[in-house]
């Protein structure tokens, strides 16, 4: 007898923080992408500094494509400082509806963005985070620190991008993501305001470890030996449909997202899974 039992490696730690840093990251890549919708807000174009909070809601929880819990939804609330010379330092924070204690995790990041063109439509990106549990004693966490890299490419309304996470602490772990999206005008309004759709594809490559657990043996029918193998490779596609609108000082999003997961076990599948997600966002200029 053989019983298989699929564990995503970056879940050991309890917690699906790193979608929620993606997320930030994003949010924070389509601000310093766009300094000259940073200057017709503000009627100033040039440096400066910024102070960006945001509260993202999801109406389920999800990481790789697997939901975690029963229909478990979250809010993500996060507060940063951004310079567009490329620096950017901040917080956030997760709160989870089926978790005692519901406020779970903090994550503090500190970070740098360039472009590597004249254009300046090809930049590099580096920074630095740090997890805090709000956990008990009894649960272990292995990774506690992430060193993200990327890259993104993009023009006036379709780009891309690829994303490089290194987790380590207790262990060490990795993941890659790539994405397409796009920035499709709906609408015009005021001197600044605009509706459009942000769709998006990404793809998410992480690893996999996979217990096999055989029971019984000719010397020892009541033995159970366990080996473990980790794979890499393609967990999940996400698509995600946004409907956003910028007025004035405030950002605000309405998002519809499809999960394709995927797993390296042939015996192993998972169920396509849909859900919403609601993020409004503040952006003020602090000097």
């Amino acid at each position: 007898m053989k019983k298989v039992v699929v564990q995503l490696l970056f879940l050991l730690c309890g917690l699906p923080l790193f979608s929620q840093y993606d997320r930030i990251d994003s949010l924070l890549i389509d601000v310093f992408g766009n300094e000259k919708i940073i200057g017709s807000l503000y009627g100033r174009t040039g440096s400066g500094s910024y102070l960006y909070t945001g509260l993202v809601c999801d109406s389920k929880t999800f990481y790789a494509g697997r939901e975690l819990g029963d229909d478990m939804y979250t809010v993500n609330g996060s507060i940063f400082w951004l310079n567009s010379g490329g620096f950017y330092a901040g917080a956030s924070g997760s709160w989870y509806s089926d978790l005692e204690p519901g406020y779970n995790s903090t994550i503090v990041t500190a970070g740098i963005r360039k472009p590597l063109n004249r254009k300046k439509n090809l930049n590099f990106r580096i920074a630095y985070s740090r997890f805090f549990f709000n956990v008990s004693d009894t649960t272990e966490i292995i990774f506690k620190n992430n060193v993200g890299t990327g890259l993104s490419l993009s023009n006036s309304w379709i780009g891309g991008r690829v994303s490089f996470n290194a987790l380590f602490g207790k262990e060490f772990g990795m993941n890659l993501s790539s994405d397409i999206f796009a920035n499709i005008t709906l609408a015009r309004f005021g001197s600044s305001g605009k509706l459009f759709l942000a769709p998006e594809i990404s793809l998410f490559l992480g690893s996999e470890s996979t217990e096999y657990e055989s029971g019984g043996s000719i010397i020892d029918d009541g033995s159970t030996d366990i080996y473990t193998s980790d794979k890499y490779g393609l967990l999940n596609t996400q698509v995600t449909l946004p409907l956003c609108i910028y007025a004035g000082n405030f950002d605000i999003e309405l998002g519809y997202s499809i999960n394709i997961p995927t797993t390296q076990e042939k015996d192993i599948t998972y169920p396509t899974t849909s859900f919403f997600s609601f993020t409004i966002g503040y952006l003020l200029p602090i000097n």
